[in-house]
C-alpha cells in the first residue's frame, strides 16, 4: 500500500502544484468579487475587451497608482472613454475592477 501511495504522490507534484496555485488564485480573487458584483463584471469586461492587447493592467496602471482614489477613478474613466470603451456602464465596471488593482 505504501508503494502505491508513493507512486501516486510522485506522479502528482506538478499537477498538484498547479491545482494549489489555481485554487489560491480563485480564493484570493473571490472576496472582492463577492463583495461587489460590479468588480466581477469589470474583470469579465476587461478580459473580453482589453486583455487581448493589455494582458494585465500592470503597465498602464503605474501612472494611476499614486493618485487619490477619486482622482484615479476619474482619470481611468477619462482614459477608457477615449480608448475603446464608449459604453458608460461597461466602462464603470472596468474602472471598479481596476480600482482594486494594487502595485505588484
Amino acid at each position: 500500500m505504501r508503494h502505491i501511495l508513493i507512486s501516486l504522490f510522485g506522479a502528482l507534484p506538478k499537477a498538484g502544484l498547479a491545482l494549489v496555485i489555481a485554487l489560491g488564485c480563485c480564493l484570493a480573487a473571490s472576496p472582492a468579487m463577492a463583495a461587489d458584483p460590479q468588480v466581477a463584471r469589470g474583470e469579465a469586461a476587461y478580459g473580453a475587451d482589453c486583455a487581448s492587447c493589455h494582458r494585465t493592467p500592470s503597465r498602464f496602471m503605474r501612472r494611476y497608482l499614486d493618485m487619490a482614489p477619486q482622482e484615479r477613478a476619474q482619470a481611468l474613466d477619462r482614459f477608457l472613454t477615449g480608448h475603446h470603451a464608449p459604453d458608460a456602464e461597461r466602462r464603470a465596471a472596468i474602472v471598479a475592477w481596476l480600482m482594486t488593482y494594487r502595485r505588484r
